[in-house]
């Protein structure tokens, strides 16, 4: 060993010395890893204990008295020569009594005679207790926290104290409590110190994480995320606000209780959904963008349920108070839109941020009553947002979802949208959760509404941290909004406040809560609101006085009584003043009756065909692929596109005009079905992948095509929030089996087929749903067109005599629908219509039956000369066969949809029936094309109409197309008949005889035949 004086230890001869001594400690051999555990009682991760170990003997060099004085001796001993096990020996300045832990100071003279290893065994002992309290408190001290501001309920739902948060666990007394101990590395409660009394340990640790804040956080696996929250949360006089900023607080405090008092005064049989018990929720929404317009964010969107919608949209947003009151007053709209609930409108507002000195723009996204699901659309507008303006890491792009404790755990939507936090065509990286948690739900108490401790449970999934605030503690709640601002611009992951409230008027202002919550109820009546407690705690610190106080109050209150006056003079309401997300610009100067043609020209089909039909030199592509991109040049040589080349045309032509495409969904890169193959893999270099439509040219867009997770509520959600906010982009998600999307029901009922009606809110989504009855089951054979073709907007009943018929119809017809859904039978018809959805002079959502047997059916191709300019969108595709040679022949007129066209054409070729049934495809299906029924009906007007699909009665299109035939043909006296399945409770059978039986059977309705001759 070398002396002091000779140098210091080497660090292999310095552990060597510690694992002897622990080995001499427990009197059995011991590894490394235990003795640093042994040592330092954290967890082994990156060397952190044997580099703290190490720390310790380099303080110890520069000052002895910087170390227990048993480490002092310890090290005294090893330089002084001693061998490892007499090292351990304890120096005789360790003196075994109850002040063993006191700081002595060290002789320099050389060791003398070791006293009793026992003794110092029993120092490390309880410097291995202390350190496990320590850990505890960081662990379990949310538990016993003092979160509910009434003081009736635990937020975890659990009275019962730890027992690891007890003294006695350790073994400790109230003996122990003024002997002084060495604080660990994993702690900050010290400050500058390096050695705390038993009790200054557990006050402030108990001042940290038991008060008016709980902090979860050790669920986190970063080390040094964990080590970050301890520095914002342990360290002395970190949550202290000055004067100035106590008195920003209390004026937000009288923003925001003082409106939802003037609303209640003002308006008290109306339900607005007021904020009283949370009002703390403004100055904290604010104080989170105060903060993060700080650090660099200059756009925000906020997702939020009904409650305290209006005072943000007052408080935070800044909406003209006049705008906001006159949605109490009965009013008609001067513009389109039928309008929705006061405290369901969105808005997008830029105003200038005084506390961070720059412009902000903040939008509040439009939602219904379904409280979550607003919460994907939030992630992909915000997502869209910083896509558009090249901010790839979303540094100046910000989310702030507002949540409500009982629907935050019981809504799976939620879980949906945490899991897309790291994928990366979906990562928004990070957002700040804010949950009103009013510790209970309608009606239903939270011990009968969820089964985790707290109901932001699921954030600890994702690895969130979790700070718990009571909100009857203001300053708390404006450092936790500090700490969640600077968590997310530090780590770009998401972070959630929970707001620990109540509400004071039940569900809504018109509830009875007593019905259901008395006690809780009987303690509200006796709760002061914040702004009177927090008026008291300013006066009493000499922050404000009561002049200034009362000119607060008095100011605000007459901005409000202003904007009643004001608002009495509006006559009515303009809808467009609630939009989310506006386009102004797209709208400029364009013809709303103005139809383009869609299609391209021949250079341009040749160039993508060549394109996606090769690999670049020295890519190892599959063996099977090699086959289909051959197969793919080989195609255009034959003039028969398939569909996967149809498709890729749309795409190709729209990025090389700049217009950006999203295609998202389960396993869309290659196609569910194994058609479309837009990424192919190097079959030799793991993640080298080549997207052909992203190598057409230098000025293309971008196109982003990308596996989803296994969701379709959430997906959907984002990207129909991706969607709204660039008209010039084409948006499209496509399910695995059209049968799925019922799991996104919510998105498509609440957002996309109602969202103009209720917000102007215009989009072009598509949303791609295989669909074909080819014996595969209940679960894999139909989109349920039936339910989208139910929500249309259309009516059923038209008056041609009053109807000028052609392009101009067809032009009216798509500006007035609420969304188009098609089901189109040949490639160039599903190009066009792509084409269209980005060509037209609005926008509009497109619900599309997409094909799954057709991807490859040798009769569903299309030549070149369907695509080329001039060309567009055919609604209805005539018969062109033999039976339109000879119309006056024709017994049969049958019209139909989708894949079951092509059962129909083998079967009338097998009867012989060509020049006797009449065909007809109606590729769209809403709108209803009147015009071209019409025209083809007109050619075979003594043939029987029937109506064939291969769906049941009560599904499919039937519901929707026998009205509208009817209303066209009453004047001929003449209906339509129903070809195809009897009405089931099942979408299809399982069984393949049984399917192969049905199909004959639909087909021998169609053409009258007997089964058998099939």
């Amino acid at each position: 060993m070398l002396s002091r004086t000779a140098g210091s230890l080497c660090k292999p001869c310095l552990r060597l010395s510690l694992i002897n001594r622990a080995n001499l400690a427990s009197k059995t051999p011991v590894r490394p890893v235990a003795v640093a555990r042994a040592v330092t009682a954290e967890p082994f991760m990156n060397g952190s204990s044997s580099n703290y170990i190490e720390q310790m003997y380099e303080s110890w060099r520069a000052d002895p008295n910087s170390v227990h004085r048993s480490w002092d001796a310890y090290f005294r001993n090893v330089e002084a020569g001693a061998a490892p096990g007499q090292a351990y020996q304890a120096p005789p300045t360790l003196v075994p009594s109850a002040q063993s832990f006191a700081m002595q100071p060290v002789p320099q003279a050389r060791p003398a005679a070791p006293v009793a290893s026992e003794d110092v065994h029993r120092a490390i002992q309880d410097h291995l207790k202390i350190q496990l309290l320590i850990r505890s408190y960081q662990t379990r001290g949310h538990n016993i926290a003092d979160l509910d501001p009434l003081g009736i309920n635990s937020a975890d739902l659990d009275d019962t104290i730890p027992r690891e948060l007890e003294l006695d666990f350790y073994g400790f007394t109230e003996k122990d409590l003024d002997r002084e101990f060495l604080l660990p590395p994993t702690t900050f409660i010290g400050g500058d110190r390096t050695h705390m009394t038993l009790r200054e340990i557990v006050a402030r640790l108990k001042s940290i994480y038991c008060n008016h804040t709980g902090v979860e956080y050790m669920h986190l696996t970063n080390f040094e995320q964990q080590e970050w929250i301890r520095k914002n949360f342990e360290a002395p006089r970190v949550t202290e606000l000055t004067h100035a900023q106590k008195k920003v607080l209390f004026k937000r405090l009288i923003r925001s209780t003082k409106f939802e008092e003037f609303l209640a005064k003002k308006w008290p049989s109306e339900k607005r959904f007021g904020l009283e018990g949370c009002e703390v929720l403004i100055p904290a929404i604010k104080q989170v963008i105060d903060r993060s317009s700080t650090l660099g964010v200059d756009s925000i969107v906020i997702g939020m349920p009904h409650r305290g919608r209006l005072n943000v949209l007052a408080n935070v947003c800044r909406q003209p108070l006049e705008t906001i009151l006159s949605q109490f007053s009965t009013l008609e709209p001067d513009d389109e839109g039928s309008g929705d609930v006061k405290y369901h409108l969105g808005v997008c507002v830029e105003r200038f941020n005084r506390q961070s000195q720059r412009n902000l723009k903040i939008a509040v996204v439009a939602n219904p009553s379904h409280l979550e699901a607003v919460d994907p659309v939030v992630q992909g507008k915000v997502r869209a947002e910083s896509f558009y303006s090249d901010d790839p890491k979303c540094d100046r792009h910000l989310a702030i979802m507002l949540h409500g404790d009982a629907a935050f755990s019981g809504q799976g939507v939620v879980m949906e949208t945490f899991n897309l936090d790291d994928l990366p065509s979906y990562s928004i990286y990070g957002s700040i959760h804010m949950v009103a948690n009013n510790q209970i739900g309608f009606t239903t108490d939270p011990r009968f509404s969820r089964s985790s401790p707290y109901c932001t449970d699921v954030g600890r999934v994702v690895g969130c941290p979790i700070f718990h605030v009571n909100v009857d503690d203001p300053d708390a709640v404006m450092h936790v909004c500090n700490v969640a601002a600077d968590w997310r611009k530090t780590f770009k992951k998401d972070v959630i406040v929970d707001l620990v409230c109540y509400r004071r008027h039940g569900h809504n202002e018109l509830d009875e809560p007593m019905f259901t919550q008395p006690l809780m109820y009987q303690r509200i009546k006796q709760t002061k609101p914040i702004l009177e407690l927090y008026q008291k705690r300013i006066l009493s610190e000499g922050v404000a006085d009561e002049a200034y106080v009362t000119e607060e109050l008095t100011k605000y209150g007459q901005i409000l009584e202003d904007a009643y006056e004001s608002a009495q003079k509006v006559t009515c309401v303009r809808n467009r003043d609630w939009l989310d997300s506006p386009w102004d610009d797209f709208f400029r100067g364009k013809d709303p009756q103005r139809l383009l043609p869609t299609g391209i020209d021949r250079a341009n089909i040749e160039q993508f065909v060549e394109k996606f039909s090769s690999v670049p030199e020295g890519f190892n592509l599959h063996r099977g692929l090699e086959r289909t991109l051959k197969g793919r040049k080989q195609m255009m040589e034959e003039n028969s596109l398939d569909w996967a080349i149809g498709e890729g045309l749309a795409f190709g032509s729209l990025l090389k005009e700049g217009i950006h495409i999203r295609l998202s969904g389960q396993d869309v890169e290659r196609g569910t079905f194994s058609h479309r193959h837009h990424v192919l893999h190097d079959q030799k270099i793991d993640q080298k992948i080549y997207n052909p439509l992203n190598d057409l040219s230098e000025n293309q867009a971008v196109y982003t095509v990308c596996n989803s997770s296994l969701s379709e509520y959430a997906v959907l959600g984002f990207e129909l929030g991706y969607s709204m906010v660039n008209p010039n982009s084409l948006v499209i998600w496509e399910a695995q089996f059209g049968d799925f999307s019922n799991t996104a029901q919510c998105i498509i009922d609440q957002f996309i087929s109602s969202g103009q009606s209720k917000w102007i809110r215009q989009t072009n989504l598509c949303m791609l749903l295989p669909h074909g009855y080819e014996g595969m089951g209940p679960e894999h054979s139909s989109a349920r067109p039936e339910r989208f073709l139910q929500m249309c907007n259309e009516d059923d009943e038209i008056d041609l005599d009053k109807v000028t018929l052609g392009p101009a119809f067809e032009a009216q017809q798509l500006h007035d629908t609420n969304w188009i859904v098609a089901n189109c039978t040949t490639p160039a018809s599903f190009f066009h219509l792509l084409r269209r959805q980005v060509l037209l002079p609005f926008r509009k959502p497109a619900v599309l039956m997409t094909p799954k047997s057709l991807l490859r059916h040798p009769l569903a191709r299309s030549p070149i000369e369907d695509f080329l300019p001039e060309t567009r969108f055919q609604r209805v595709i005539f018969e062109n066969g033999k039976a339109a040679q000879n119309p006056s022949g024709v017994e049969r007129l049958v019209f139909c949809t989708g894949k079951v066209y092509f059962d129909l054409v083998a079967a009338r070729k097998q009867l012989g029936l060509e020049e006797k049934v009449a065909l007809a495809r109606v590729e769209q299906i809403a709108p209803f094309p009147y015009d071209m029924i019409k025209d083809e009906y007109e050619k075979y007007r003594q043939a029987e109409t029937i109506w064939a699909q291969e769906e049941h009665k009560n599904m499919g299109a039937w519901g929707f197309i026998q009205p509208r035939f009817n209303s066209l043909l009453k004047r001929e006296n003449k209906g339509i008949k129903y070809a195809g399945r009897k009405p089931s409770a099942s979408p299809a059978t399982g069984n393949k005889y049984t399917h192969i039986n049905e199909q004959k059977q639909v087909i021998a309705d169609v053409f009258g035949v007997s089964k058998t001759s099939l």
